[in-house]
Order: C-alpha cells, then sequence, then structure tokens
C-alpha cells in the first residue's frame, strides 16, 4: 500500500496560528507605485482596507466596505479630488471616513458628515507607504524612524527586493538575534559579539563580526535600529558602506510581506561601486538562506536556549510589548 500524501502547509499548525498580530507602523507600498488618482485593495492583518492617491498627492485609507449598502470601494471607484467616490450611489468619502457629496440629495446627515466609515493612519517616508495597524483603533505611538546622515550628501538607492514569507512577523526579525545561526546559515567563520539595547518602542543592536574578504580578513560592524515590529534600519561598515531599509507587513499570523531598499553614499569610485553591489548581492544571498528555514519552522514558545545563541528572550520580552492592546507607554525593558 502507497503511503499517504504529506499534509500541505495550509493543514500543518507550525504554532503561529495562535500568535497575535502586533500593532504598529506597517508598509503597505513603495510610494511610487500609486500615483494621483490610483485605488489599491489591500491585504494585510488578517483584513482589507482601500486606498487612494488624491489630487494633492497626499495618501488615504479606509476600511472596504460603504456603510451606505455595501459596494466594495476597491472595486470601480473613483478619486474625485482628494476623495474616494463609490461606485454604486456615488457616495463620496474623504479620508477620515465622512461623507462630503450624496449627489441625489441636498442634505447629507450629521453623523455621516461626522465620519461614517472607519479610517486608517497613514504616513509616507523615505519613499514607503505605511499605515498604522491597531486592533483597537488607538491612536499611533511613535514615529516613523528616518534614514541616518549620509557621508557626502544624500543616500543613494540601488537596489529594492521583496519577499512573501510563511512565517509569522515576529521570526523575521528574532532572526538577527540568533547569533548562532550566523554560522550554521551564513558562514561567519567566528561568533559574532553584540551590543543590545531595548528602550520602549525602539530596539538598537550593534553587531561586530570578523569577515574573511578579497583583501583579507576585516572586522565588519552591524548597527540596526528598529522602531516598532515593521520598521528598521541597517549599517553595514566593513570593506564598503550599505544602508538597508527593511520593512516587514503581517499579511496574517503566518505569511509576512518583506521589503527592502538598499542605499550606499554618493560619489563612490567605480571599484567601490563593484565592491558595494558584491556586498549587496550577499546580503540578498543571506535572506534567501533563512527563506526556506522560515518558511517551514515551528515557533517554539520555551526554546531550549545555551550560551552564545544571543538576547532571544530579551527579544520577546520586548516583542510582547507591541501584542499589549490597552497599554499606554511601554517603558524601560533590560536586555
Amino acid at each position: 500500500m502507497s503511503s499517504p500524501l504529506p499534509r500541505t502547509d495550509q493543514d500543518l499548525d507550525r504554532g503561529y496560528d495562535d500568535l497575535p498580530i502586533p500593532f504598529g507602523w506597517f508598509a503597505v507600498a513603495l510610494s511610487d507605485e500609486i500615483t494621483c488618482g490610483d485605488i489599491r485593495t489591500m491585504h494585510y492583518f488578517g483584513t482589507e482596507f482601500v486606498v487612494w492617491r488624491g489630487e494633492d498627492d497626499g495618501m488615504r485609507a479606509v476600511d472596504p466596505i460603504c456603510p451606505h449598502l455595501g459596494a466594495h470601494l476597491g472595486v470601480a471607484s473613483e478619486v474625485i479630488g482628494n476623495d474616494l467616490r463609490c461606485p454604486y450611489h456615488h457616495w463620496s468619502f474623504n479620508g477620515a471616513g465622512a461623507v462630503t457629496d450624496i449627489p441625489y440629495t441636498k442634505v447629507i446627515p450629521p453623523q455621516l458628515k461626522r465620519g461614517c466609515l472607519p479610517s486608517w493612519p497613514i504616513a509616507e517616508n523615505n519613499g514607503v507607504v505605511y499605515v498604522w495597524n491597531h486592533p483597537k483603533k488607538a491612536a499611533p505611538k511613535w514615529e516613523l524612524a528616518g534614514l541616518p546622515p549620509c557621508p557626502g550628501g544624500d543616500w543613494v538607492e540601488a537596489e529594492r527586493h521583496e519577499w512573501i514569507i510563511k512565517n509569522h512577523i515576529q521570526d523575521i526579525t528574532e532572526n538577527s538575534q540568533d547569533h548562532a545561526h550566523f554560522y550554521a546559515v551564513h558562514g561567519i567563520k567566528e561568533p559574532p559579539s553584540a551590543k543590545f539595547k531595548l528602550d520602549g518602542w525602539r530596539r538598537r543592536n550593534t553587531v561586530t563580526a570578523q569577515m574573511t574578504t578579497p583583501r583579507g580578513p576585516m572586522t565588519g560592524v552591524i548597527d540596526v535600529t528598529a522602531v516598532g515590529p515593521g520598521q528598521s534600519i541597517t549599517e553595514y561598515t566593513d570593506v564598503c558602506h550599505v544602508l538597508q531599509a527593511q520593512q516587514a507587513t503581517p499579511i496574517d499570523s503566518t505569511r509576512t510581506h518583506l521589503r527592502w531598499q538598499l542605499f550606499h553614499p554618493p560619489g563612490i569610485s567605480e571599484g567601490k561601486l563593484r565592491v558595494t553591489r558584491a556586498r549587496m548581492r550577499d546580503l540578498v544571498k543571506q535572506v534567501n538562506q533563512d527563506i526556506p528555514i522560515w518558511n517551514a519552522k515551528h515557533y517554539k514558545p520555551d526554546p531550549i536556549l545555551v550560551k552564545g545563541d544571543g538576547p532571544v528572550l530579551a527579544y520577546r520580552r520586548q516583542y510582547a510589548r507591541f501584542y499589549q492592546f490597552d497599554d499606554t507607554e511601554p517603558g524601560l525593558i533590560a536586555a
């Protein structure tokens, strides 16, 4: 008798279904992907919402279902000025979810003018569109992080990458606290030394690692600043200088949309540019080495850890703040 078919990953409980989706600012698009008049239905956080860009170049986001008679605002709608017009009866909504026009009546009830369609806080930062996700619709608790100063002028965006990963968002950024995997997965010869600080909504990592380069052994420094669960900025200073802006966005509790933008300083020589491009290729290679493991691993709420594993539990203690939906301030958490 033949063996039974293996279970698919949709059937297999890998321990992520019970993890909540954190609150925070999360990327939903790159700015140049949405031009004036564009309307997009977004599928993130286990739900959906509609975003559009008005004629003033500003972004808006609302729940997708018209409160009048249930039309989907992401299907056949139009942007009129800065407002979104429903295709069914041409009710228009502004970015706060208030009705601004009903073409067949002169009187808009006050409750509709005040807002009858739930809206989502939305912002743009360094060419990325973010929305604020909170299950209780609490207001944003922190500001988005900007890029650090660039030596010699403005950062030059060199590459963009994105991946859909079959894993909870927490595991994606926990990976950088797992120091032992640097050797096993990425071939780093010596365990890195790291400084790790958690302060409220912010996490700061500085990792020093010995690297093998065409010019011989070199000490590389990786400096990570993360604000909230969805945004991190990493500077790599070694044989070259690379800046990585990363955004991780939960599609649901078992899938994450990961985006990268890679930058280098302006005015570097052709030789330095070749080295920089090779460094970027290596960074992309490393995440591609991680992804098959992420796609199949299980979440261990009580992992068996040993010396050298890295500050995994300290990271989880801080990350748990993004699941405490009734809290207002995070306080200081020791590493």
